[in-house]
Order: structure tokens, then C-alpha cells, then sequence
């Protein structure tokens, strides 16, 4: 797999021609509320060119990552698809992730100070935003198809309403998705590292709960990696 070109693919994909897909689509929406007076054949007219070529981008990405053993097992796991998969891997370096904490925080989940990290005035992220959009694209998608990585979201959110009590619901379903999210990640970390020889220490994820349980990734779904 050409990893340069699977990049700029992606690139091209989110930064370009989906955002202004998405912008013609906001304007269509517009017209027929009546907040917008632009020429609506017009504006149709690129908004399809544009979903044109996003659909062209995703049949390219998803033949360019065709065989790929770490996208094949990525995809193993209901809820992942290529193109989910595809970003994930063009925007993550697996050996500079040496730790499975670094790459919570490279994808924007990592706790500092006892709280989730949040951008800084005036500091640069210490995150790749998009990866982290990313990262809650397939929460969203575990939820939505049942994914066996539910269980977690599930577990996690009983423990919240019976423990933290004064969290609103939306606090509680956001705390409960980023867990679940980071559990993903840590098996993702695990199985890319070792397919790629690198070094790895056993997964424990610890969200202050009054346990500590270890996800293996063979209980979601992730096929074993051959080690010698």
C-alpha cells in the first residue's frame, strides 16, 4: 500500500472536496428555508459534481487499502468500514506511538490533570484533530450497529448514572463513548504494534471506575496476530 498517496487521498477526501460537498449541501437546505437566494440549479448542480467525486475518492481508498492486513482486521470489527479505517491508519505513525497513553493523546482522548485534555488558548493542539473527529466517527457507528464494543458504552454508562449522579445525561453519554472509544484505540495499538514487531505491554484501561478490567481485543472481534 502506497501510504504517501493513500495521505493525500484522504487529505483531498476531507479537506476539499467534502467540506465544500457539505457546504453546497447547507446551501441547498438554505434555499428551501428561504434564508439563501442563490440559484438552487446551480448550487444542485455542484453539490452533485461534488458527491461525484467524494464517491470517486471513496472507491479509490477503499481499492488502494484492498488486502491490507491491518485494514482487513480493522475491519473485522463491526462498525469499521475502509474508509473510517483508511483515515485512521493515513494519519497515525505506529511507531512513534510507543505507549498506549501516547496515542489517547495524539488522538485527542488523553487525560491531563484528572480531566480530559481541551485546546489552549493560544497553545498548539497537542492532538490531531481530525484523527480524533475520526476516532468519534466510529463511537457513533459502534452505537448505531450494535458493535460488540457497545458492551462498553453500556457498562460504562450504568456505572455513571449510579456514581455520578450529578452529571447531566449528556455528560454521561460523552464519558461513556470516550471510554468506549479509548478501549478501541488500546486494542488498535496492541494489534498494529504487533503486527508490526514493535514493543507492547498489557492493555489495562482505567477510567477512575472502582475496578480494573482488562479488554482483550480476541473478546471484539480482532483476529490473533502470529508471533514467534
Amino acid at each position: 500500500m502506497d501510504e504517501t498517496t493513500l495521505r493525500a487521498l484522504v487529505d483531498l477526501r476531507d479537506r476539499t472536496i467534502q467540506k465544500n460537498r457539505i457546504a453546497f449541501s447547507n446551501r441547498i437546505s438554505a434555499i428551501e428555508r428561504g434564508t439563501d437566494t442563490s440559484d438552487s440549479d446551480v448550487i444542485e448542480k455542484w453539490l452533485s459534481r461534488f458527491q461525484g467525486l467524494e464517491d470517486e475518492l471513496d472507491k479509490d481508498i477503499s481499492k488502494m487499502v484492498k488486502g491490507n492486513e491491518l485494514i482487513e482486521r480493522m475491519t473485522e470489527i463491526k462498525g469499521v468500514g475502509d474508509i473510517l479505517a483508511a483515515k485512521v491508519i493515513s494519519m497515525i505513525d505506529i511507531r512513534e506511538a510507543s505507549t498506549v497513553s501516547s496515542l489517547w493523546r495524539y488522538s485527542g482522548y488523553a487525560v491531563i490533570g484528572g480531566a480530559r485534555e481541551k485546546p489552549t488558548k493560544g497553545e498548539k493542539l497537542h492532538y490531531n484533530s481530525r484523527l480524533k473527529t475520526t476516532c468519534y466517527l466510529i463511537g457513533q457507528s459502534f452505537l448505531r450497529c450494535n458493535s460488540p464494543y457497545r458492551s462498553v458504552y453500556d457498562a460504562a454508562r450504568e456505572y455513571y448514572e449510579a456514581n455520578r449522579p450529578d452529571w447531566t445525561k449528556g455528560h454521561q453519554h460523552n464519558a461513556a463513548l470516550r471510554k468506549m472509544i479509548k478501549v478501541w484505540l488500546s486494542h488498535l495499538w496492541l494489534v498494529w504494534r504487533q503486527m508490526e514487531g514493535l514493543e507492547t505491554r498489557p492493555l489495562y484501561v482505567h477510567e477512575r471506575l472502582n475496578h480494573e478490567h482488562e479488554y482483550l481485543p480476541s473478546e471484539f472481534g480482532w483476529s490473533a496476530v502470529a508471533t514467534d
